[in-house]
């Protein structure tokens, strides 16, 4: 998944795509209308914990740049979900959401979008551009200056806003640069284990969900649930078109969630990409899902769609 910033200029990263918001009413009703809400700052300590995800079954995911937020009706758009992911937008109120729904914040930890790049610029942990969004950059997950921009601003930030906790996404970005070029990246794995384990450190009470691959099982110890995008249908950048995944590429996905369950029993949140007319793609893609036990959840490539 592509990172995303909170505008008020903060040192995250804003979603590489412009694409405007899609109210994708038809996929929503055959999908049974995944929905979802919010609790207040103030209960934040005392009324959610990681156990509260085994409840969760209709959740929604809203990251990507779009137009026209300010004008969603939150309480009615989140009436029937128990769990929302939101990039940390000021024109989202979070207060406005059903006070019994779970929302996490969105939080990128292996890149930085160009929005942001300019605060960033003369850094050491930049390493290279994401070649499926060129407008994001790698990071070294390794560097103490970009654990530290994590740990004290961005994940204290987003509890500030009202969040529970946090979807932690591209940690798949440290096995990816370990696996390429292993005298440069080493340690890459441990450093991003070493900075989960951090962040349930200084934050017991939050709930986290991981979103990625083949590094879930290195987090799995300190995370609450696991996210996984394209286990059955997935937008292929090569194609430029949205598709069932192959059976191979299926099974790599099921192994590496398994790799993880081994470690830490936990529940599995899938995002599932489809385009907004095709239906029978997306129905098919979350029975398949659901069929494995996970909590899909339907969506465009972009991740700005709202049910």
């Amino acid at each position: 998944m592509r990172s995303t910033a909170r505008r008020r200029g903060g040192a995250s990263t804003a979603r590489a795509s412009a694409a405007p918001l899609v109210l994708a009413s038809a996929m929503a009703a055959a999908l049974g209308g995944i929905m979802c809400g919010s609790c207040s700052r103030s209960s934040l300590h005392t009324t959610t914990s990681g156990s509260d995800l085994a409840r969760v079954q209709r959740w929604w995911i809203v990251i990507g740049h779009a137009s026209g937020l300010e004008t969603v009706d939150w309480r009615h758009a989140a009436r029937d979900a128990q769990m929302v992911v939101l990039a940390p937008d000021p024109v989202i109120r979070l207060d406005s959401l059903p006070p019994e729904t779970i929302r996490l914040g969105y939080l990128s930890v292996g890149e930085i979008n160009a929005t942001a790049l300019p605060q960033h610029q003369a850094r050491g942990y930049l390493v290279e551009p994401n070649p499926n969004w060129p407008l994001n950059m790698r990071v070294d997950i390794r560097d103490q200056d970009w654990r530290q921009v994590l740990l004290a601003d961005e994940a204290p930030h987003l509890l500030e806003m009202g969040f529970q906790g946090f979807m932690l996404d591209t940690i798949d970005t440290a096995p990816y640069l370990e696996a390429k070029d292993a005298a440069r990246f080493r340690g890459s794995r441990r450093a991003l284990r070493d900075f989960v384990e951090a962040l349930r450190q200084k934050f017991p009470w939050a709930i986290i969900i991981a979103n990625g691959t083949d590094a879930l099982a290195d987090v799995a110890p300190f995370v609450d649930g696991y996210v996984v995008e394209g286990v059955y249908a997935t937008y292929d950048f090569g194609r430029r078109a949205y598709r069932a995944t192959t059976p191979d590429e299926r099974a790599w996905k099921l192994a590496q969630i398994d790799r993880a369950r081994k470690v830490a029993p936990r529940p599995v949140f899938t995002i599932e990409y489809a385009d907004v007319g095709d239906i029978e793609l997306g129905r098919w893609a979350h029975a398949e899902s659901q069929r494995q036990g996970f909590r899909p959840y339907v969506t465009v490539k972009d991740i700005n769609m709202i049910p």
